[in-house]
């Protein structure tokens, strides 16, 4: 009878085999991990730039819909010139937890069938707060104690925003003013406005938003 002889893996070669299995295992995990952490990534500057333009889309709307049309406040007293912004508006700070930036009324608020009991002016207000620019709307122009005010976030993550407005032309270069109106009697909007935005992820970016000529009456001028 012929026996014959086994072999098997010694200890060192089982050791060896564990270590390169383990080392290919952990790069492998690591490259998955590069990847999704990648993906998210991406996923996360989309939906940064997603909002961004989302949020330039709705400014850029309500800048060429301004209508010169004041309002009142809850007492039923003048709010101030048809269009404020600036450091014309941090004279009279509402709440100290928040900046107001602009304030103004616009045109073309959709109501279908006019099912709702107002017109198609709608009163905004640009808002900092909590490091996030919000637009702040309420059903009826004029203020009214216990009037709902809506609230939507366009910008999250903001360090810092800054307006200025553009007063116009001067010896071929252009006039920027940080507050609007220049007087409380101004019954004008200034031709454009630049905001000054920045933020961790994109650093600063200057927004320039045109608004052109609008007459006192809340239209726009004919070209």
């Amino acid at each position: 009878m012929i026996k014959i002889a086994q072999r098997g893996f010694s200890l060192p070669e089982v050791l060896v085999a564990l270590f390169i299995f383990s080392t290919l295992a952990a790069v492998g995990v690591y490259a998955l991990r590069l990847s999704v952490d990648a993906r998210d990534q991406l996923v996360m500057a989309d939906d940064r730039l997603k909002e961004f333009e989302t949020a330039r889309a709705i400014i850029r709307e309500d800048m060429a819909q301004i209508a010169l049309r004041p309002v009142r406040d809850s007492f039923g007293a003048s709010a101030g010139p048809a269009f404020q912004g600036g450091s014309f508006l941090a004279q009279n700070p509402r709440r100290i937890s928040e900046e107001r930036l602009l304030t103004f009324v616009r045109r073309g608020w959709t109501n279908p069938e006019w099912s709702a009991p107002r017109s198609s002016l709608q009163y905004v207000e640009y808002v900092l707060l909590d490091n996030a620019l919000i637009r702040r709307v309420r059903p009826y122009l004029d203020d009214a104690r216990n009037q709902d005010r809506l609230d939507r976030t366009l910008l999250s993550d903001v360090s810092s925003l800054r307006v200025t407005f553009l007063l116009g032309e001067v010896s071929g270069r252009l006039d920027w003013v940080g507050g609007w109106p220049q007087s409380a009697s101004s019954t004008s909007a200034p031709t454009a406005i630049d905001m000054a935005i920045e933020t961790q992820r994109f650093g600063k970016l200057h927004h320039l938003f045109w608004i052109g000529d609008v007459d006192p009456f809340g239209e726009p001028e004919n070209d």
